[in-house]
């Protein structure tokens, strides 16, 4: 029964082809690569940044030179990756390190025990000694190696501002920045929240996501009710429309950076915002942005071969269905016929 409504090839055609993959392969041809920052990398980036990864060129940061070492080695799914052996802070020159429990919560700034003493993680963040390590900042690392950015990721345990602020060359070039911050001082001289909001809109830049994570105090009623958010993760995206003071004229590359990084992330609405307004200022042409003026564009991923179109009416029904339930559908499917 299944074989007279659908056949392999529709299936196959159906699968992730929701629009022409080579016309989304020829329009970003001229992206050879994402420049990402990872400052405070401790681990594998989030889901999220799943379909840039074949083209992120990463840079992660680590002060020990045989953790870099190391890292350097381990296998990845990046375009190019690199590991530098510094701590990243708001000045140059050699600071204190401030090891604790987790080393998760290391940081150039000592924990708010008082404060932090009044939740139920706060052993995480006891007392492991001291060590020196040497720091620099984005703008030297700028100018003395060329260090860019299209994305900068920043979980530096309370020292996001002075980063930023140290690091004007490569923030003025970025695209998209996220961020690690607590809503209060559980470092301290941390700098908050509140801080990096104003910061970040007087760079021209929008908060398009926040994820706010909360902790329960440390009594018999922690795992019951509401909690506290402590600290947030938050996205930046750098509004190109608004500018807010701010003066960029991107190039061709830097505008389809842009546009990728909205599709990856799912601001489809923002990137056609971009997208318009590139054409409108004739950094993109007529005909790339008639591509990108189909919805199934946005929706459609990256990497995917071209495949045949559908043959059956139904094949042809089910290749108009959202992407997300079309995988799901069709791959069923095509155990059944299999």
């Amino acid at each position: 029964m299944i074989d007279s409504i659908f056949n392999s090839q529709d299936i196959e055609a159906a699968i992730g082809a929701n629009t022409n993959m080579s016309d989304l392969n020829k329009i970003f041809a001229a992206v050879e690569s994402i420049d990402f920052l990872d400052i405070g990398c401790s681990g594998s980036l989030d889901d999220k940044w799943a379909e840039l990864l074949p083209l992120l060129a990463y840079t992660g940061f680590d002060p020990n030179a045989e953790e870099c070492d190391r890292l350097s080695g381990l296998p990845h799914k990046y375009k190019a990756v690199q590991y530098l052996p510094y701590a990243i802070a708001g000045e140059a020159g050699t600071q204190t390190m401030y090891k604790t429990e987790s080393i998760f919560c290391y940081s150039l700034l000592q924990p708010n025990s008082d404060w932090l003493n009044r939740f139920s993680f706060a052993d995480l963040f006891s007392d492991r000694g001291q060590a020196a390590v040497t720091c620099t900042t984005l703008d030297l690392l700028a100018t003395e190696q060329g260090l860019r950015a299209d994305i900068m990721k920043i979980d530096s345990q309370g020292l996001e501002l002075p980063i930023l602020e140290a690091g004007n060359k490569v923030l003025s070039e970025a695209f998209c920045v996220e961020t690690e911050t607590g809503f209060l001082e559980n470092y301290h001289q941390e700098t908050t929240y509140a801080q990096i909001d104003q910061f970040m809109r007087s760079q021209g830049f929008l908060m398009f996501d926040l994820q706010p994570r909360y902790m329960s105090r440390k009594n018999h009623l922690a795992g019951q009710g509401a909690h506290q958010p402590l600290w947030c993760e938050v996205v930046w995206l750098f509004d190109f429309v608004g500018q807010h003071g701010q003066k960029r004229q991107p190039s061709l590359v830097q505008a389809l950076k842009a546009l990728l990084i909205c599709k990856a992330l799912k601001y489809f609405d923002y990137g056609f915002e971009l997208a318009t307004y590139f054409k409108d200022t004739g950094v993109i042409d007529q005909a790339t942005f008639t591509a990108l003026e189909d919805p199934q564009f946005w929706q459609s991923r990256m990497g995917y071969a071209k495949r045949k179109k559908p043959q059956t009416k139904a094949g042809k029904l089910l290749n108009l269905l959202p992407e997300s339930i079309n995988k799901r559908l069709l791959f069923g499917l095509k155990e059944v016929l299999d």
